[in-house]
């Protein structure tokens, strides 16, 4: 047995004293001695954010709070474990739905009741020899040094590691969100042509879907779900794909199927909630919705929409009460989120309108403007286009229009937000209003962008930086603005050298990029860019 297993840490999840006791000891009986135990999914995940462990051994069920799938999915979200880390899920259960749900995260392996040391100490061997060599990824990515991490993926690659087709799916996760579509479709090509793999399929449907070849992007999908019925990832993305051409009605059947397969996906049942909606299947939404909440109770993915979209489809069913009494629910699930309180009040006010309760409506609508007011501009895009769609239907078309234009303008370059703000204009009947207004506040970002770069270009760098600088404080959440206020900083600093004030500055720009998109494709790289211009690693 190599010597980084014996001297590995392992942290045991299970809501049993019995089973944690037996696994602690077959653990030690391996000669490991780092180990620790939580008894909650609550208690594994503050141990996880907190300590760094090679192996989790985790039980399924663990009681009350989040299962083992929501404590490996959270995990991941947050970055508390890494690619090098073995992960072994112990389960009793053989249900499809525990199987396809626990599936979706990828745990490193299984193992079914009763297991014994000799079958946990082989696939402990095996995976943690395996994972070793991923060391050097994982370090590469907590530094968010992206670049570094696809050139470690090469290292081990060209040295013939036991793992080279997990190597290169991370690889691929990395050119994605890098940006890197070109060397990201090269990579899948290599694969493909060599043998079917679905994730590398499901990929090219990405990068045609990223470069708005909507299209070829579903056709590519459903070739994927043809030769692989249950690939999930690929339902998901065919059903964002078909909404995005306006098929609807093939994206919710997309769903349907994907949800009986696999239900236990929050986001998976959220998405067939909001397609439904808007087919006006609205006991398909209810039903969506209503499990979104059950399942994600304990889940990262919990969210306020799926109480105000439930909301909705019950004042659209005249159950006004039900709506009201699932606005209360939120109200107290999210009694610490800003947004979730203007995404509650805007519902409130909907449905307080659809039963003719007018100044009630405008009294929640009144509620809305002020928290937008006191969130100094920090409010989500799909938030905002909720809030739109409320004002238009209380006939503040005015803010509603004010609000969407001020959203066209943050995203001016993100097709599926203009789709959805393109659609609330439709269902309003102002088509021809609503794409003038988007083209006109895109064209206004796009004036001043480029008038900063000429600036730039013209080697007036602080001209260009300060307009981008006003820019972006009338447009905080515009990525193309602070992102280009960034270059223009890292400019100055390769020119003029060395500044404390300007690197800080343009770390503060990065972070807000990464905020608003963590996939943006210049981050990374400007990321380590400021890095070497300030020394640093």
């Amino acid at each position: 047995m190599a010597l980084s297993f014996r001297h590995a840490t392992v942290l045991i999840i299970d809501d049993f004293q019995g089973m944690r006791s037996m696994l602690r000891e077959f653990v030690k009986a391996m000669g490991i001695t780092a180990i620790d135990t939580a008894s909650t999914g609550r208690e594994a995940i503050q141990l996880l954010s907190t300590n760094k462990y090679d192996i989790v051994i985790c039980d399924y069920n663990l009681g009350p709070g989040p299962n083992g799938q929501q404590v490996l999915e959270e995990s991941k979200l947050k970055n508390h474990i890494g690619v090098s880390t073995v992960w072994i899920m112990v389960t009793a259960e053989q249900t499809q739905e525990m199987v396809m749900g626990a599936a979706e995260v990828r745990p490193d392996d299984y193992l079914l009741k009763p297991i014994n040391q000799v079958l946990l100490e082989s696939r402990l061997e095996k995976l943690i020899l395996r994972k070793q060599s991923l060391a050097p990824i994982e370090a590469a990515v907590k530094a968010l040094n992206y670049a570094e991490a696809i050139a470690q993926c090469d290292v081990q690659l060209k040295s013939k590691v036991l793992n080279p087709h997990e190597i290169l799916r991370i690889k691929s996760d990395l050119l994605l969100a890098m940006g890197d579509y070109t060397a990201a479709a090269a990579l899948f090509e290599l694969l493909l042509s060599e043998r079917d793999v679905p994730w590398a399929q499901t990929g090219l449907g990405k990068i045609l879907y990223h470069d708005q070849q909507y299209a070829q992007a579903r056709d590519v999908f459903r070739q994927v779900l043809r030769d692989n019925g249950v690939y999930m990832e690929a339902s998901d993305w065919l059903a964002k794909t078909c909404t995005m051409l306006g098929e609807t009605a093939e994206a919710e059947k997309v769903l349907r199927e994907a949800v009986r397969i696999s239900p236990n996906s929050p986001t998976r049942q959220k998405a067939l909630g909001d397609t439904a909606y808007k087919n006006g299947a609205l006991d398909v939404a209810q039903a969506a919705f209503e499990k979104t909440i059950r399942i994600g109770e304990f889940s990262p993915h919990k969210t306020p929409s799926a109480y105000t979209s439930l909301a909705k489809v019950f004042a659209d069913k005249n159950e006004p009460t039900e709506a009201l009494k699932t606005l209360a629910l939120s109200r107290k699930e999210f009694k610490y989120n800003a947004e979730a309180a203007i995404q509650t009040a805007a519902a409130e006010s909907q449905v307080y309108h659809q039963i003719g309760q007018a100044e009630k409506a405008q009294t929640a609508m009144a509620e809305v403007e002020r928290l937008i007011a006191s969130a100094s501009g920090k409010v989500s895009a799909q938030v905002a286009i909720d809030v739109a769609n409320s004002m238009f239907k209380l006939g503040r078309k005015e803010q509603a229009c004010g609000l969407l234009q001020n959203v066209v303008q943050n995203n001016h370059e993100n097709a599926e937000i203009s789709k959805s703000i393109e659609q609330i204009f439709e269902d309003h009947g102002l088509i021809e209003e609503g794409q003038t207004l988007i083209a006109e506040s895109r064209n206004e970002v796009v004036d001043i962008n480029n008038r900063g770069v000429t600036l730039a270009k013209s080697g007036d760098l602080v001209g260009g930086a300060n307009l981008l600088r006003t820019a972006a404080q009338k447009l905080p959440n515009s990525e193309v603005i602070l992102i280009n206020l960034c270059a223009l900083l890292i400019g100055m600093l390769s020119k003029q050298g060395k500044s404390q004030p300007i690197a800080t500055e343009a770390r503060e720009l990065l972070e807000r990029v990464r905020v608003l998109n963590s996939t943006n494709k210049n981050y990374h790289v400007y990321t380590a860019a400021l890095n070497r211009i300030m020394g640093l690693r």
